[in-house]
């Protein structure tokens, strides 16, 4: 609470009358990064039906929200430009909505603070108190339904029981329950509501804190049902969405048509690992906004519906890369930071659309906001998030009151708090506001199959080794034979160029890369040179970017007259370079380009290159070998020799179109380390 209302910092509030930029408000949607907004840290006795003291809230230093960018300053986008303009909101089509969830939070605020004039009622050490943490999101419901179950004198073994919420980030609690150390939590609740059972999972993998499913026992660590339910969509503006269905596109657009849109310069041609776009939607029109995998069960979502899509494509590793380089890239702080991007015009002539739950869209269209938020269903189906309850209390007496709250929370009234707040019950059935009319389907979407907690746990782990950057070093074959032309006016060694060129635009700036060439005898006894020391390619070194001075040395890269190949001496050397210089932050790797196998003859053998890089390899400082051999010349049994001692891999082009697929894949040898 604080000292203007009996209202929590957390709960959601009316825009004020004027609507000014200064206007209170807090975000109904999904869970905040970190837990409940600033004044209200995650698992604070402030947010608890025992605190009447207000402390929490923020104190007296507490500053208001700043006011964004003024919104006619932007640039106006382009579905707003020319004749067309966003369809009309009818004057009280939202106001049911607002209505609605903004008096739900407020007595949900009010029933805090009623609960704990209760406390007298059912205290002390006689009383049996369930502590529940919950999701912000869910939270309001929550606590209407404890005050109903606190109102309903339970008694569990004699003693009075009472239930005390508190709006908590299910990530911190995760983070508890799973050994990881402690993000603001630090005592384990004994019923836990996160808004997603990807979390429970992801605890049950830890082999710290096994959550039973389907269990009707009295034991502990139960999970009992989902209380509220809402399917992860692709917000919009609503006006874009006008307008690219003024273009053609369907009303359920597929989810790889709308990832192509949102590729990135250097993957569109196929989009972002999914496969070619070939729709009606333009590519690299969309800016993807994807809140933090490791923070947020919508990303983690995210990241499951893109795995399922791509389980049976014979190149779905490859491809998944690509869409954790485009989901990278799009990485925002929270759901709520999705939708303050709509407010923002694309600097790049890309527009925002978010990964978002579909109750968050509700809540932002509840705000009345200026450009409403239309909800995209794709075709495929989508993933749900559930909002599981779950008894973690270990006491027998205080699990057993913790399934007498959950028909509390399963109850018609409750139901009926969960669609006011812009959720879907259980089964699917949506708020009387849903409607075309204000962005969101009441029909419930395809609902994927539940995920197995196994494959929860391995993409997240594949999540944590692709998102990882890239600290690389790149070496290019310059020996005679690439001078041979491959295709119409174009060499050997151009091709290559064009395919490094390729791969570099697939990273991001705070990738590491360095550039290298190679042949005998390129001076000082070498059989490699450096054009571009390794470091990040956003780094400026002079009056240039790294980016922009690799590129410049591709463009200088010319082919040594009679060069012979010196293959095992300067893959030797690129390793233990990489090796000396290694940071522990990156995946650190080298990739050779060559046409040939060795032909130098002054230089080690085969056999002493295996035998230095067998010994040499490091497990705990990791440096991958990749190959990219070009050409009929190339023996790939051989490269493959030398790159699997490091858990990397050698590949062959045959054609310049195969240059995304490769390098992709070449990146995607980060998933299987170090079994593959």
């Amino acid at each position: 609470m604080n000292g203007r209302d009996d209202v929590p910092e957390w709960a959601p509030r009316n825009p004020s009358g004027t609507g000014g930029t200064n206007s209170p408000y807090t975000f109904l949607g999904a869970s905040y990064l970190g837990g409940v907004p600033s004044g209200m840290p995650a698992g604070s006795a402030g947010a608890a039906a025992g605190d009447t003291s207000g402390a929490a809230a923020g104190g007296p230093g507490r500053t208001g929200r700043r006011p964004g960018p003024a919104h006619a300053a932007a640039k106006s986008p382009w579905w707003r430009r020319g004749s067309f303009r966003p369809p009309r909101r009818v004057g009280g089509e939202l106001l049911g909505p607002l209505a609605g969830a903004a008096g739900l939070v407020l007595l949900a605020g009010l029933g805090v603070y009623a609960l704990a004039s209760r406390a007298g009622e059912c205290s002390g050490d006689g009383a049996l108190t369930v502590e529940v943490a919950a999701a912000p999101d869910v939270a309001p419901a929550v606590i209407r339904a404890a005050g109903r179950f606190n109102d309903a004198r339970h008694e569990v073994g004699g003693r009075c029981a009472r239930a005390l919420v508190r709006p908590t980030d299910p990530a911190a609690v995760a983070t508890l329950l799973s050994g990881r150390g402690s993000a603001g939590v630090t005592e384990r609740p004994d019923v836990w509501i996160p808004d997603s059972s990807l979390w429970t999972k992801l605890v049950e993998g830890s082999g710290r804190d096994g959550t039973a499913t389907g269990q009707t026992t009295t034991g502990p660590s139960v999970r009992l049902g989902g209380m509220a339910s809402t399917p992860i969509v692709l917000a919009m503006p609503r006006g874009l969405a006008a307008q690219l269905r003024n273009l053609g596109a369907p009303a359920r657009p597929t989810w790889r048509e709308l990832l192509a849109a949102a590729g990135t310069a250097g993957n569109s041609d196929r989009g972002p690992g999914v496969g070619g776009g070939g729709g009606v939607i333009p590519p690299r029109l969309l800016r993807l906004q994807v809140p933090d995998p490791d923070r947020d069960a919508t990303g983690m979502g995210a990241l499951l519906l893109a795995s399922a899509l791509l389980s049976g494509d014979a190149e779905g590793r490859a491809l998944f890369t690509g869409v954790v380089r485009t989901f990278r890239e799009g990485i925002v702080a929270s759901v709520k930071a999705e939708f303050d991007a709509f407010r923002k015009a694309g600097g790049d002539d890309r527009y925002p659309v978010a990964l978002a739950p579909e109750q968050a869209v509700f809540a932002y269209n509840a705000r009345r906001p200026s450009e409403p938020a239309a909800a995209v269903y794709p075709a495929e189906g989508t993933v749900f998030l559930d909002h599981p309850v779950t008894v973690l209390s270990k006491d027998p007496a205080v699990a057993s009151a913790g399934r007498l709250l959950w028909e509390a929370l399963s109850s018609g009234a409750t139901r009926d708090d969960v669609r006011s707040l812009g959720f879907r019950t259980p089964d699917g059935a949506a708020p009387a506001a849903f409607s075309e009319r204000t962005g969101l389907n009441p029909g419930a979407p395809k609902a994927l199959p539940p995920a197995p907690g196994a494959e929860v746990r391995r993409t997240m782990q594949q999540w944590a080794q692709l998102s990882l950057s890239i600290r690389m070093l790149s070496v290019i074959d310059v020996s005679g034979s690439m001078d041979e032309r491959v295709a119409p006016g174009v060499t050997r060694l151009q091709s290559t160029v064009r395919t490094a060129q390729g791969g570099l635009s697939l990273l991001p700036d705070d990738s590491e890369l360095g550039q290298w060439v190679f042949s005998t005898k390129l001076g000082g006894g070498r059989d490699w040179r450096e054009l571009v020391s390794v470091g990040p390619l956003g780094e400026r070194l002079g009056s240039a970017t790294r980016r922009q001075l690799v590129l410049s040395a591709f463009a200088q890269i010319r082919v040594k007259r009679g060069g012979g190949t010196g293959l095992y001496d300067t893959v030797m050397a690129a390793f233990d370079h990489m090796k000396r210089t290694y940071k522990p932050e990156y995946v650190n790797s080298v990739l050779l380009w060559t046409d040939g196998r060795n032909q130098d003859p002054e230089g080690p053998s085969l056999a002493e290159a295996l035998d230095h890089i067998r010994r040499e390899y490091d497990p705990e400082r990791p440096v991958l070998i990749n190959m990219f051999g070009y050409g009929p010349d190339v023996d790939v049994q051989e490269l493959r020799r030398i790159a699997r001692l490091t858990n990397g891999d050698a590949y062959v082009a045959e054609t310049p179109g195969q240059v995304q697929d490769l390098f992709l894949k070449a990146l995607s040898r980060r998933v299987c380390e170090p079994g593959c």
